[in-house]
């Protein structure tokens, strides 16, 4: 079997969490997942948030919150970044939840300045380069973002500036080559991150909806590296401003 052909849908799981959780517990379906501890920290201070939940890995507990908006709980976690571990965890935070709607966002590098400039990055398609995704579905270059038309019709109505593209997830961003990022480019990646395709081909296999966005932060628009907002101020101010959209897309959900 290549590697790339790990996708096994007739044989059962080892390590089942149906096993480990008995049945989901529920809370509420929506939930907003962030990647910034910047974020996580705002949230607890500004909102009315309850602690209703963990899941555990090695490095500590990954807690949930939630809160109300418009008579409307939503929930809250904040999660590791890269897909093998955010989809892990986002499994794991459905049977903790009873969560089946997941809307994620967070900064990434980007590959096409003129089209992202101002604008939140909605993806319509992520191109494979991790590994995650192959464990899901069968090989393909690309997976569709199956909610990426509807997340655009809530940004249009709210008024917030958005383009939609091609994304480039991969699990490597020290080998983000240069002959890579033109490929990517060529094909109609505007931008590069590390979570979407493993995201949505686990969502695609046990049903839960995913509703994921960017903003731009660092650029690989040529041959050099150009680092941007990418950990300073203006971008925590972008994470931390960017949650209130989230939460727009919570309620409008």
């Amino acid at each position: 079997m290549s590697i790339v052909s790990s996708f096994d849908n007739e044989s059962k799981s080892i390590i089942d969490l149906d096993d480990i959780f008995k049945a989901p517990n529920h809370i509420a379906d929506i939930c907003i997942v962030t990647f910034s501890i910047q974020v996580k920290e705002m949230v607890l201070k500004q909102y009315n948030c309850r602690h209703v939940g963990f899941t555990k890995t090695a490095n500590g507990n990954i807690d949930v919150y939630s809160f109300i908006v418009n008579g409307k709980t939503i929930l809250f976690y904040m999660s590791p970044i890269g897909s093998a571990c955010a989809a892990c965890v986002m499994h794991e935070i459905h049977y903790v939840t009873g969560a089946s709607k997941f809307i994620v966002y967070g900064s990434c590098g980007i590959l096409d300045v003129e089209k992202c400039k101002g604008n939140l990055i909605v993806p319509n398609s992520a191109y494979r380069d991790e590994g995650l995704s192959y464990h899901y579905m069968e090989v393909s270059d690309y997976v569709n973002i199956k909610n990426s038309d509807k997340l655009a019709e809530i940004f249009k109505k709210y008024g917030y500036p958005y383009v939609k593209g091609k994304t480039w997830t991969t699990d490597a961003i020290y080998m983000e080559t240069k002959n890579k990022a033109d490929a990517r480019k060529n094909e109609g990646c505007i931008c590069v991150e590390m979570e979407s395709a493993g995201l949505q081909a686990m969502c695609n296999y046990y049903g839960y909806e995913l509703y994921i966005f960017f903003f731009g932060a660092d650029l690989l628009n040529g041959d050099a590296w150009d680092k941007a907002t990418l950990g300073n101020e203006e971008e925590f101010d972008l994470q931390r401003e960017t949650f209130k959209i989230a939460v727009d897309v919570a309620v409008d959900l």
